[in-house]
């Protein structure tokens, strides 16, 4: 059984943690394939929304250690380094990536978690960082998203505390955009990313691109005038623009 179910349909990939009998624990072997899946859908032009959910009732536990400590032993470093890579791999993405987050979101699976464009949450969803308590730093670059989503005061507070938080808490930082009852979640994950896989492919993508570049500290406004000259010569952006107009004046 594959422990990465990919997912596709009409502009959307799935990209769904299938390890549900441990809670979608992070294993070595996991993450090699969220990396692989990645670098296929980012070539993937007819793809424009990647979904990162867990299989069963939970987004995932976090890291596999027993898995990872077997594997430490024989390729210490590549094997330490498999989470910032998917975790890059995921922010790197051209398309959007959601983060469908329901029961717990653990450690390594919140820093994944947290390198997606959207993240919506269960309301049953529960959240910590253990690192600390499991006598280990935050890894995976998890650090560097935590302040940039939450701010440095309470990632700092999240993170060497290890205290646990809910989705009204997740919600009230900033980490997620929206709460939804969990028996309504996968209904509103659905409409979420087709709503966004509707919108033109170009606009979608320079948008990504922008986010990319805030984060990497490198936007520079001035390319947003090229950026709207390419979207107004662009058939499908034309079309949405010429529908929307045609809507407002209505």
């Amino acid at each position: 059984m594959s422990e990465l179910n990919i997912i596709s349909s009409n502009g959307l990939v799935r990209l769904q943690l299938n390890r549900p009998t441990v809670l979608n624990a992070l294993s070595p072997k996991l993450l090699r394939a969220i990396i692989d899946a990645c670098k296929d859908i980012g070539q993937d032009d007819s793809v424009r929304v990647v979904v990162l959910e867990g299989a069963g009732q939970h987004f995932s536990a976090g890291a596999d250690l027993p898995a990872f400590h077997k594997d430490l032993v024989s390729d210490p470093l590549p094997t330490a380094d498999l989470g910032r890579r998917a975790t890059e791999a995921i922010a790197a993405l051209p398309q959007i990536a959601i983060a469908a987050i329901r029961g717990h979101c653990v450690g390594g699976a919140l820093v994944l978690a947290a390198a997606c464009d959207v993240r919506i949450a269960a309301d049953d969803s529960r959240f910590f960082i253990p690192e600390l308590d499991a006598g280990i730093p935050l890894a995976w670059g998890g650090m560097a998203h935590m302040v940039r989503l939450v701010g440095e005061t309470l990632a700092a507070d999240l993170v060497l505390t290890c205290r646990r938080f809910d989705a009204d808490d997740a919600i009230r930082s900033g980490f997620v955009s929206q709460v939804v009852a969990a028996a309504n979640f996968d209904d509103a994950v659905t409409e979420l990313a087709e709503t966004i896989a509707g919108k033109p492919r170009l606009a979608l993508r320079i948008s990504k691109q922008q986010l990319i570049a805030i984060r990497n500290g490198t936007f520079d406004a001035r390319n947003d005038a090229k950026a709207l000259l390419s979207s107004l010569a662009d058939a499908e952006a034309r079309k949405a623009s010429d529908a929307y107009i045609a809507t407002r004046l209505s």
